[in-house]
């Protein structure tokens, strides 16, 4: 174990996400040791487009939060929100928080992106816990960025102003039931969900490397910090 002053000796990673214990779980579960994370909170009114805007609408007060410390990496943690508003927009975010807080940064999204390229793979299946007019601007998003979705599907969204938080037995067994014909990758998107124990059980049974919102952005944020380990239990893209 490292000791004091030395947990963040590899990199110290800055997190904007949404009011939720999701992010610290999966980043601080899975990281290497000698990465650290620093969180900011979002107040977040739900998956909309219109929360959406809103939730990316705080960036930049967020992002100062960060500029006193030196930071390999500032995160914003959320996929949908990161690309609302269309392409581009996450670079958009992207240079937000550098100017906000004067250190690289990043988006879910970017990320995604990223990961995509990574495995060279570019036909998708996509689900989420997204109602169906959010679900239409990410397609959209992915899709002006060179990717195909074969379909995206939203489970798990009650109505609106409700964002509930599926189990990892539903969301396993709704994976299971996607028609993933003519894709070469299974995407699970959205930060709010538990999903790094479901990577590598997907990838065998589905047959396809996984992209998990977490898993992308933890991987990117690894990399963009010059962080190279390749992580066991976290899929494909985590040998690259």
């Amino acid at each position: 174990m490292y000791r004091d002053g030395m947990y963040s000796i590899r990199a110290r990673i800055g997190v904007i996400a949404p009011l939720d214990d999701q992010v610290e779980y999966a980043f601080n579960q899975y990281a290497p040791q000698g990465v650290s994370f620093d969180s900011t909170r979002l107040s977040f009114p739900g998956p909309t487009p219109e929360g959406l805007v809103y939730l990316s609408d705080q960036l930049e007060e967020a992002a100062r939060m960060y500029k006193k410390k030196r930071h390999d990496v500032v995160l914003f943690g959320c996929t949908s929100g990161s690309c609302i508003k269309g392409y581009g927009f996450d670079k958009e975010c992207v240079q937000r928080i550098e100017r906000a807080c004067g250190w690289p940064g990043l988006t879910t999204s970017t990320a995604v992106l990223e990961a995509f390229q990574a495995l060279g793979l570019r036909r998708t299946v996509v689900m989420t816990p997204y109602p169906e007019d959010t679900n239409q601007a990410e397609k959209k998003f992915l899709e002006d960025n060179g990717l195909e979705v074969t379909c995206i599907t939203g489970v798990g969204f009650n109505r609106v102003g409700e964002f509930s938080h599926p189990s990892k037995y539903f969301l396993y067994r709704k994976a299971k039931e996607l028609k993933t014909e003519g894709a070469e990758v299974f995407f699970l998107s959205c930060m709010g969900l538990a999903t790094m124990e479901l990577v590598e059980i997907l990838e065998e049974d589905l047959g396809m490397p996984v992209i998990t919102s977490h898993q992308a952005s933890l991987w990117a944020c690894l990399r963009h910090s010059r962080v190279n380990d390749k992580l066991p239990g976290l899929g494909r893209l985590f040998t690259i």
